[in-house]
């Protein structure tokens, strides 16, 4: 039977810290990355232009098609063997991680910015606002109302997939807990442990996407009932 032993967490909590540091820097970088990626091809896939839509439609098909290991290690193996380029594993984790979400936020907010009622873009047009103002002032604002919670629900399956830039040796959480099983052999300890910070962290995500949720949804009916 396997005999629980919980003092190795407590030797090597510094490593949880660090590791949990780590996957917090990367996702938030992903996420700041992706999301401005995401929204200039949200814009682009409304051009009328088809030199422009059809790379765009092709980049969203492409990395929402591909599992995110797969993508990981191509970017750390494939691009600096192409382009000569010498990238650590946390640079490649970012590109990688940050292109596969742009293309679900790029969808998100198309989606977002086309359930806003067609009126509007007359009525701010009549006004005198350009269609760039009519989009950033008017628009967009709406659509990112629309699909917050469903951004929210991106960026916690983002900040889970932050786990398998362990495979490319990035010293996130899961990385570093790995290397400490390898030392200690206590591996039920550690992934228990693993899986309560993981918690920690999603855990205020959750429960702000639920608010939010809950808090568009009363609004919206609302409004409805106005």
């Amino acid at each position: 039977m396997y005999q629980w032993n919980w003092e190795v967490i407590a030797s090597y909590k510094y490593v949880f810290v660090q590791g949990a540091l780590v996957t917090l820097w990367l996702s938030l970088l992903v996420i700041a990355l992706g999301t401005l990626l995401g929204l200039v091809l949200a814009f682009g896939s409304r051009s009328r232009e088809l030199i422009v839509v059809w790379p765009i439609r092709i980049y969203v098909i492409l990395f929402r098609t591909l599992p995110v290991l797969v993508l990981l290690i191509w970017v750390y193996y494939v691009l600096p063997i192409l382009f000569g380029w010498n990238l650590s594993a946390f640079a490649a984790a970012t590109i990688a991680l940050s292109l596969h979400l742009s293309a679900f936020v790029s969808e998100a907010l198309r989606s977002g910015i086309e359930s806003v009622a067609s009126t509007q873009y007359e009525s701010a047009m009549a006004l005198g606002f350009s269609p760039w103002q009519t989009m950033l002032k008017i628009i967009l604002p709406q659509a990112i109302k629309n699909i917050t919670p469903n951004l929210l629900g991106l960026y916690i399956n983002e900040v889970k997939n932050s786990s398998l830039a362990s495979i490319i040796a990035v010293n996130e959480l899961l990385h570093r807990s790995n290397i400490l099983i390898s030392n200690t052999f206590r591996p039920l300890e550690i992934y228990t442990t693993v899986a309560v910070v993981y918690i920690l962290i999603l855990l205020p995500l959750g429960y702000l996407a639920h608010k939010v949720e809950i808090k568009f949804s009363a609004g919206r009916m609302a409004i409805k009932e106005f």
